[in-house]
């Protein structure tokens, strides 16, 4: 790890300075490995090395209905290449700060955004703070205390950590990818997360001794064994091995109805609907249930979601929750037709076997707010009913 001073750095000493490294993409010196294995087997090697669980694919998919002025070509290409499925092992030493930003010697790390969704992007703004960057190289500025790590650890921490949606499609099944290899390791997670982040954990038998918590603003890390897992989805498009993690949710023994109405009423953000009490109004007298499950423990929001038949909401995490549903359950979107990011819901009723539908409303001032046609929702709510 040249250029660093990690010889002196054992103990937390030499403090690192702001210097000009070259930018370097990562499968340019990553190497493949036969089996999960052979990556996990004995000391980290001085280099990184992967396991490749499942190959890269295409798919199509098809919405239960198109309502609106959504532009149906980006959901296309948003939703038609699912990535490939790889872990990584880093030895030799690994400076980690800011969101997944990765310096090995005198290199930055380019992570392949294909392989990573949301981490170690240079377009964070998080993330800026640390870099300057022309076409070949980076001026960086990572926190000067230094923390080093000699155990085995997993680099789970990345954008969105404190967003439901996000645990739900990005860090916990890329956690369970990096579990299902042989291999004990603490995890790295951002000191600020939200509370639910250890019911979670505890699930998967992890509790707070296998955490590193990491302050992403003051520390950086030098992680001489890292393990790094790559993403499940790529904008719309989830692999189907997401399903393994997602059934490890168990549910409490309780009965909801089988139509929901997702509100985001009580959410800090607040309803993206100008008319949410018209549009809640209708879908009550349509038969569903108006729903926060924001307000339910986790085991209460498996339970929820488990037993519906017809969702219909708001785009975003609390309708993600259709993770937690069978096969056959049918999901109705009301989202703005800009901040494509939205339709991930497909890619969920995509591998879930959830027939999905797509309202989109009128702008209403940002990305996020929209006005939404009472006539617009009623052929949706049809849509749901009719049909296969």
């Amino acid at each position: 790890m040249g250029g660093d001073g990690s010889e002196s750095m054992h103990g937390n000493k030499a403090p690192l300075q702001p210097r000009t490294v070259a930018r370097l993409p990562l499968d340019a010196i990553a190497l493949p490995v036969d089996s999960i294995g052979e990556l996990c087997a004995g000391p980290a090697p001085d280099g990184i090395r992967f396991h490749e669980v499942a190959p890269p694919r295409e798919q199509t998919m098809r919405p239960l209905c198109w309502l609106g002025s959504g532009d149906r070509a980006t959901y296309d290409r948003n939703g038609a290449s699912v990535p490939p499925l790889r872990l990584y092992r880093m030895g030799g030493g690994t400076l980690l700060f800011g969101k997944g930003l990765l310096v090995r010697g005198d290199a930055l790390i380019e992570l392949d955004r294909y392989k990573f969704h949301e981490l170690g992007r240079f377009d964070y703004p998080f993330n800026a703070g640390f870099l300057e960057l022309d076409e070949t190289t980076a001026r960086i500025a990572p926190p000067s205390r230094i923390r080093v790590i000699d155990e085995p650890c997993i680099l789970l921490s990345q954008g969105g950590e404190a967003v439901w949606g996000h645990w739900l499609l990005d860090l916990w099944p890329r956690l369970i990818l990096a579990l299902a290899a042989p291999l004990r390791a603490r995890i790295i997670l951002d000191a600020d997360v939200a509370p639910w982040v250890g019911d979670m954990l505890r699930l998967a038998g992890i509790g707070p001794d296998r955490i590193l918590w990491q302050d992403k603003g003051r520390e950086t890390l030098f992680a001489r064994d890292v393990y790094v897992p790559s993403f499940l989805r790529w904008r719309s498009a989830i692999s189907p091995l997401a399903n393994l993690a997602w059934g490890l949710f168990p549910a409490e023994p309780e009965t909801f109805p089988a139509r929901l109405y997702i509100s985001r009423t009580r959410t800090g953000a607040g309803s993206s609907l100008t008319n949410h009490a018209e549009i809640e109004a209708l879908a009550v007298r349509r038969g569903y249930a108006v729903v926060h499950p924001e307000t339910l423990s986790l085991g209460r929001q498996v339970a929820l979601f488990a037993g519906a038949t017809h969702v219909v909401g708001e785009a975003g995490s609390a309708l993600h929750n259709t993770v937690f549903g069978p096969a056959g359950t049918r999901v109705g979107v009301m989202l703005s037709p800009v901040g494509f990011i939205r339709i991930l819901q497909a890619g969920i009723g995509h591998v879930r076997a959830q027939p999905t539908g797509f309202a989109f409303g009128e702008p209403a001032g940002d990305a996020r707010r929209i006005a939404m046609p009472v006539e617009t929702a009623t052929r949706m709510l049809d849509a749901l009913d009719d049909g296969p």
